[in-house]
C-alpha cells in the first residue's frame, strides 16, 4: 500500500477521530496507523528491489536487457543427454533473446560418441554467443573434454576437473571365422583394437591441447596421466580459468554479451537416475538401459570418457533392481562376444 493509498483512506468516516475520545487520550483514527502503514509501504518497495536483483541482475531495472540461458549438465554422459544438449542448444541458438550460455557441469563423463557431439554443439554455439562453463562438483574425462570451447570455466575450491583420457577394456582375441569374404571381415584383433583405443585417446589429448594449450601450464606427457585437479589447483595450471559460483559465471556471461540486466532462463538436459546408467563388474564398464534389465537391457562399454572412481560397483547400484543382475550382466556379456563374429 502506497502513502498516496493511505491519504485517501483518511476521507472516509471510519478514518476521523473520535469526537467522544477523552482529552489527553490518543485518538483511534488514521494518524496513529500512517506510521506502520509507511513502514509497510518502505518494506514492499525493498522487497521488490530484491526480486529484480534476482530476476533482472541489477536492483531497480523495470526491464531486461536479454537473457542468460543455465543449462544444467548432470550425471554420466549417454546418448539420450546428448540428444538432449544438441536440442536445446539448437533452440537457444535460433531464440533471439538469449545471449549467452552458462554450463552448469557435475558429470564424471561418458562414452565418446555423445560427448564428441555435445563438443561440437557447444563449439557452434560459442561462435553465436558467450559460453561459460561453471564446475559445481566434478567434471571429468568427457565432462572435461565437452566444455573446452567454453570461454572461461569457472569452479570452485573443492570442484575437481580434468581426468584427460579414455577408460577401456582390454581388448579380447576372438577366435577365428570361417568363410571370410574378406581380411578384413573376420573383425579386430587385439592389436587392432589397442590401435584403436590409443586413437580415440590421443585424440582426447590433442583437443585439450588445441583448446587450452595456451593456457596449461603442463606439458603434454603431463596432461596424458589422467590426472584429477582440485579446483584451486586446476586455475593454478590453467585446466580451468577462475574461481567463483555459478552467481559469478552467469555475470561474466551477462557481461560477455553486454548485458546490463538480464533475466535467467534454467534448462536441464540430464540427471543422475536419467538411462542409460553406467556400472563397473568384473567383466569391465556396463551401460544397463533399464532400471529392472533383462539381457537385452545391457552393453558391455568397451571405451568410455569416465572418471572410473566415480562410477558405482554394480552391487552399490540403487536405481536398479534386479535378484540375479550379476547373471543378467555376464549373459549380456557372453551374448555381446558372440555378436562380434560376423
Amino acid at each position: 500500500m502506497s502513502s498516496e493509498d493511505s491519504a485517501e483512506g483518511n476521507d472516509s468516516p471510519a478514518a476521523q477521530p473520535s469526537e467522544n475520545a477523552p482529552e489527553g487520550r490518543p485518538s483511534t483514527g488514521s494518524p496513529r496507523q500512517f506510521p506502520v502503514v509507511l513502514v509497510a509501504a518502505v518494506a514492499a518497495v525493498l522487497a521488490g528491489i530484491v526480486v529484480l536483483t534476482l530476476v533482472f541482475g541489477v536492483a531497480g531495472g523495470s526491464s531486461a536487457d536479454g537473457t542468460v540461458a543455465v543449462v544444467s549438465i548432470e550425471g554420466p554422459i549417454a546418448e539420450p543427454i546428448g540428444e538432449n544438449l544438441e536440442s536445446e542448444l539448437r533452440d537457444i541458438r535460433a531464440n533471439d533473446s538469449i545471449d549467452a550460455v552458462v554450463l552448469k557441469m557435475n558429470t564424471p563423463g561418458g562414452s565418446p560418441q555423445p560427448t564428441e557431439r555435445m563438443y561440437m554443439a557447444i563449439q557452434r554455439t560459442s561462435k553465436e554467443m558467450p559460453v561459460i562453463a561453471s564446475v559445481q562438483g566434478l567434471s571429468a574425462s568427457a565432462g572435461y573434454y565437452m566444455m573446452l570451447p567454453a570461454e572461461d570455466i569457472y569452479v570452485l575450491p573443492s570442484s575437481q576437473v580434468g581426468s584427460v583420457g579414455l577408460a577401456a577394456s582390454a581388448p579380447r582375441p576372438q577366435p577365428p571365422v570361417r568363410g571370410p569374404s574378406g581380411p578384413d571381415k573376420r573383425g579386430s584383433n587385439v592389436i587392432q583394437a589397442w590401435a584403436r583405443q590409443e586413437t580415440l585417446g590421443n585424440i582426447f589429448i590433442d583437443t585439450v591441447m588445441e583448446q587450452r594449450g595456451d593456457r596449461i601450464e603442463l606439458s603434454r606427457a603431463e596432461v596424458s596421466t589422467a590426472k584429477l585437479f582440485l579446483g584451486v589447483n586446476s586455475v593454478e595450471n590453467g585446466y580451468a580459468d577462475k574461481l567463483g559460483s555459478l552467481d559469478d559465471a552467469i555475470d561474466d556471461a551477462a557481461e560477455s554479451a553486454g548485458l546490463d540486466e538480464y533475466r535467467i532462463a534454467e534448462r536441464n538436459v540430464g540427471g543422475l537416475n536419467v538411462l542409460p546408467i553406467f556400472a563397473q563388474t568384473e567383466h569391465g564398464i556396463v551401460a544397463i538401459y533399464d532400471e529392472n534389465p533383462s539381457v537385452a537391457d545391457i552393453r558391455p562399454v568397451d571405451t568410455a570418457m569416465v572418471y572410473k572412481p566415480a562410477i558405482p560397483h554394480l552391487s552399490e547400484l540403487e536405481a536398479v533392481a534386479s535378484p540375479s543382475l550379476d547373471d543378467v550382466v555376464s549373459q549380456a556379456v557372453s551374448d555381446e562376444k558372440e555378436g562380434e563374429q560376423p
